[in-house]
């Protein structure tokens, strides 16, 4: 079977359509989205749409709690929460029955799927150094687990007690080896590449591979900024730091 994940779309159209086009290019049989799917980008409607049309497993992350139903979880950045109030302008109470009905943690018995921080999902921290992935492996025994919410593309594996960083953008699956794997953000990418990020899996053919792909982000910039959002979010996305 090959999967893609998804995450952290964060409104963006413009890489949703072009993941959209690399999904079908690399046949894939399920699509998994982590979370994250509203806030920041212009385009909150359409990136909602299709997700719920086209993904096979749907979970929520703080940005969509936070536009559908802001009690329910913290945010301090005044960007974050401007834009939340902007996005909640663009969509209707269906739209927000849908985010509250999704979970932030999902299990079957090969995977695990979670949208932050693996060890207690919903705490929303980032996951990102080889000591806290140590840690992680010893709270699951299935074979993968996927996260989103870092925005990064990063595989850790576990191979018998040893824990490493693998960092090829594909890497063939072994019996007996465990993985923690974050997926990378279509929307939002925050390693310095302006490329859309997501990962497939192929449990057939062994590999597990990140994906990234160009899309027009400078018209995704204009869009935020034509929306009067705030306009770090279009920088972010051109990789400008003012």
């Amino acid at each position: 079977m090959r999967i893609a994940l998804i995450s952290d779309i964060h409104s963006n159209i413009h890489a949703l359509e072009a993941v959209e086009k690399d999904i079908r290019k690399n046949q894939i049989d399920r699509i998994f989205c982590l979370g994250d799917i509203i806030n920041f980008g212009a385009h909150p409607k359409e990136c909602l749409d299709w997700v719920r049309e086209n993904c096979d497993i749907v979970l929520k992350g703080e940005h969509d709690i936070l536009v559908a139903d802001p009690g329910e979880v913290y945010v301090s950045n005044p960007y974050a929460i401007q834009s939340a109030d902007w996005t909640y302008d663009m969509l209707d109470e269906k739209d927000f029955e849908y985010i509250n009905s999704l979970e932030n943690f999902y299990e079957e018995p090969e995977f695990i799927l979670t949208h932050d921080e693996p060890t207690v999902p919903g705490t929303y921290g980032f996951m990102t150094s080889l000591r806290d992935a140590k840690e992680t492996f010893t709270c699951f025994d299935n074979r993968f687990c996927f996260y989103g919410h870092t925005h990064l593309q990063i595989l850790f594996v576990k191979n018998n007690e040893n824990v490493f960083a693998e960092k090829s953008e594909k890497y063939l699956i072994k019996e007996d080896e465990q993985y923690l794997i974050s997926v990378g953000s279509v929307g939002q990418p925050r390693d310095r590449d302006t490329r859309a990020a997501y990962t497939i899996v192929d449990t057939d053919e062994g590999y597990i591979q990140f994906k990234r792909v160009p899309y027009d982000f400078e018209k995704a910039a204009a869009d935020i900024l034509k929306a009067g959002l705030p306009e770090m979010f279009a920088n972010i996305l051109k990789m400008k730091r003012d």
